[in-house]
């Protein structure tokens, strides 16, 4: 994979990972803290369709499509899993939703930071959306999700 074919991919991710982080640190505004994932998502999802329908034997693409595609789908910014909440129902789909965001992220994050052909500061995007949403089940935990 050339550094080349990443580029726009990788400028993109750093914009959609600003949007996110401007979101939950700054403006504790959850339509741009899931805005930037969902857009986030989407460059997986562009990316590796291309290749896959390029190489339908290449299941990983394939898988990274499926798995972004869920993560977009629960990263749409209309409800709330990262609202205030008091009720209990709604907290625990709040922390299940956040955990599949992390498992997600935290996982790409493993994978991309070990391969030496995939642009570290893409993994980097991965990491910082897995902490963002340690920083969500903690918050979420004590009670003290901030976000509009």
């Amino acid at each position: 994979m050339e550094i080349n074919e990443l580029l726009i991919p990788t400028i993109l991710g750093g914009i959609c990972v600003l949007i996110s982080v401007y979101g939950l640190a700054i403006a504790k505004d959850r339509k741009y803290a899931l805005g930037g994932l969902f857009l986030y998502s989407l460059i997986p999802i562009s990316h590796r369709i291309g290749i896959y329908l390029e190489n339908p034997e290449d299941y990983f693409s394939l898988v990274t499509v499926i798995i972004f595609v869920c993560q977009a789908v629960i990263a749409i910014p209309l409800g709330g899993f990262l609202s205030p909440n008091k009720d209990s129902i709604q907290k625990t789909w709040s922390l299940k939703v956040q955990l599949t965001i992390l498992i997600i992220n935290a996982s790409f994050a493993a994978i991309i930071l070990n391969d030496p052909m995939v642009p570290t500061i893409i993994g980097t995007y991965h990491a910082i959306y897995a902490l963002m949403m340690l920083v969500a089940i903690s918050k979420t935990l004590a009670g003290k999700m901030d976000m509009k």
